[in-house]
C-alpha cells in the first residue's frame, strides 16, 4: 500500500528547499487529530451545542471520541479522534472501488462525506448501499467517469465508504451534480466522519484561526479593519467577540470570495461588517487628509483603525492534511513580497496604540518570522507584543529576532505538543503612540 511521505513529490526543488530547513513534511501530509467547531455565543453555549455534538456521535460510534472545552476559549468545542478498526484495510478485492481528486481526498481525511463533484471514478457493477474502498489519486491521471479498477502506484487509500449515488447519477448527462455520494463509514486519519456540522450556531474552524482572532482581542465599538477577510470565519468571530457592536471593514478583491463574507453575514444575522470587493495592498491612500470625508470606505486615510487583522494571502504550506503541491520555487518567494505590501498598509492605517495581528497558514519562514524581523525593521513605530492566549510553540530562530522575540511570537507546527492541529503563525504588533 502506497505511503505518502511529502505533498511535493510534483516539485522537487521546493521539496528540496523545505527539507534543507528540516520542516517535517510527513506531518503536512496527516490530518489534525482534533477537529474543533467555534461556537456563535450570541446565538447558543457551548455546553448547548457539545450536548448535540455528543447525542450525534453517539448515535454513530460504539465507542464516541473525547468531546471538550478550552477554558481560555470559551466559544471552542473540541472532537478527539476514534478508534480505527485494525481490519481497516484495503484487503478485500471483491470490494469495488471510488477514486477521488487530491481535494477531496484531503476533506475525506479531516472527516468530510464524498460530495457528487469529488468523485472521479466508480468501478461498474457498484451498486447502491455498497460498502467501497476510498482512494485518492495524487497524479492527476484518472479520468473522470472512469469504470475500471484504477491502478496507479501513486494512489492513497483513504478508508471505507457506502455508496449512496450510483454511476448514472454521477456521470450520466442529465444525472445529479450535488449531493453525497459516498457516506464514510472511517478513515484511515481516525478523524470522526461526520460532515460538515456548521450552522447558524456553530462553525468548523481551525484552532489556530480562532486563536488569532482572540490574540486580536477586539473591543465593543472599535473601527476594525480584517485585510484579507474572505471566506469571513475571522470576521464573523470579531463581530462576535465585539457582541456585533462597532464597525468592522472587511476586504477581498475577488468579487466571488466577497460572496462567501456576505452569506455568512446574512446566516449569523450579524449588522456590524462591511464587506468591499478591494485590494488591500492599496488600501491606504496617503493622499486624504483630515479634511477628506469621514465615511469608511477604502482606500482609507491614515490612521483610521483601532485594529487591523492581516491574514495574509500565503503559500498555504500548512492546512493539513495536504496531498498534493503543485508550485514552484518562484511562486513560493512571490508571497513574502505580498505580505510586506500589506504589512505597510496596515502599520500606516493603524492608529498610534493600535493593534496589528499578521497571520499565515504556512509553516514556511520566510512567510513567518523573516516577515517580523523585516516588519520590525523596516517599521521603528512597530513593537512587537506577546501573542495570547498562546497555544502553540515559540518560533523558529531567525535573523533579526531575538530569543525573547520568538517566545513572544506563536507557531503551530509539529513540536506543538498540546495541540496536533493545522501549521499556523501568529505574531501580534503595537504601532506606538507619537
Amino acid at each position: 500500500m502506497f505511503y505518502l511521505k511529502s505533498p511535493l513529490f510534483h516539485c522537487p526543488l521546493v521539496e528540496l528547499q523545505l527539507s534543507k530547513r528540516n520542516f517535517d513534511l510527513t506531518w503536512l501530509c496527516t490530518a489534525p487529530s482534533i477537529t474543533t467547531y467555534r461556537v456563535n455565543l450570541l446565538q447558543t453555549t457551548t455546553e448547548c451545542y457539545k450536548d448535540y455534538v455528543e447525542n450525534l456521535l453517539k448515535g454513530r460510534y460504539k465507542s464516541s471520541p473525547k468531546i471538550y472545552t478550552l477554558s481560555d476559549l470559551p466559544e471552542v468545542l473540541c472532537i478527539g479522534s476514534v478508534s480505527t478498526p485494525e481490519t481497516l484495510k484495503p484487503s478485500m478485492i471483491e470490494q469495488r472501488e471510488i477514486i477521488v481528486d487530491d481535494c477531496c481526498g484531503a476533506a475525506v481525511l479531516r472527516g468530510a462525506h464524498i460530495y457528487a463533484v469529488g468523485v472521479l471514478a466508480m468501478e461498474s457493477g457498484t451498486k447502491l448501499h455498497d460498502i467501497v474502498n476510498v482512494y485518492a489519486d495524487l497524479t492527476g491521471k484518472c479520468k473522470k467517469g472512469t469504470n475500471i479498477r484504477f491502478e496507479s502506484d501513486k494512489k492513497l487509500y483513504l478508508g471505507q465508504g457506502r455508496v449512496l449515488m450510483q454511476r448514472y447519477q454521477l456521470f450520466g448527462a442529465s444525472g445529479a451534480k450535488t449531493g453525497i455520494a459516498v457516506e464514510m463509514l472511517n478513515t484511515v486519519s481516525s478523524v470522526p466522519s461526520i460532515g460538515d456540522l456548521s450552522s447558524a450556531k456553530a462553525l468548523l474552524q481551525n484552532l489556530p484561526s480562532i486563536v488569532c482572532v482572540r490574540v486580536l482581542n477586539p473591543q465593543k465599538n472599535e473601527i476594525i479593519l480584517d485585510m484579507c477577510a474572505a471566506p469571513g470565519n475571522k470576521t464573523t468571530h470579531i463581530a462576535e467577540l465585539m457582541e456585533d457592536k462597532g464597525v468592522i471593514l472587511a476586504l477581498d478583491k475577488t468579487v466571488n470570495r466577497i460572496a462567501l463574507i456576505e452569506e455568512k453575514i446574512k446566516k449569523y444575522n450579524l449588522n456590524s461588517i462591511n464587506v468591499y470587493a478591494y485590494d488591500a495592498t492599496k488600501s491606504f491612500n496617503g493622499k486624504l487628509n483630515s479634511e477628506s470625508s469621514n465615511e469608511i470606505k477604502p482606500p482609507f486615510k491614515a490612521e483610521t483603525f483601532d485594529r487591523v487583522l492581516l491574514d495574509a494571502p500565503c503559500s498555504g504550506l500548512g492546512n493539513r492534511p495536504i496531498l498534493v503541491v503543485k508550485t514552484t520555487a518562484k511562486m513560493l518567494d512571490s508571497y513574502p513580497k505580498i505580505q510586506r505590501k500589506l504589512v505597510s498598509n496596515a502599520v500606516a492605517l493603524l492608529k498610534p496604540g493600535g493593534c496589528l495581528v499578521y497571520s499565515t497558514c504556512s509553516i514556511n519562514t520566510s512567510e513567518n518570522e523573516e516577515i517580523v524581523a523585516w516588519a520590525l525593521a523596516k517599521h521603528s513605530n512597530l513593537e512587537l507584543k506577546e501573542a495570547v492566549p498562546i497555544f502553540g510553540s515559540r518560533a523558529l530562530p531567525c535573523q533579526g529576532l531575538t530569543e525573547r522575540q520568538r517566545d513572544m511570537l506563536q507557531r503551530f507546527s509539529p513540536d506543538t505538543k498540546k495541540f496536533d492541529t493545522v501549521g499556523f503563525f501568529i505574531a501580534k504588533f503595537v504601532k506606538k503612540p507619537i
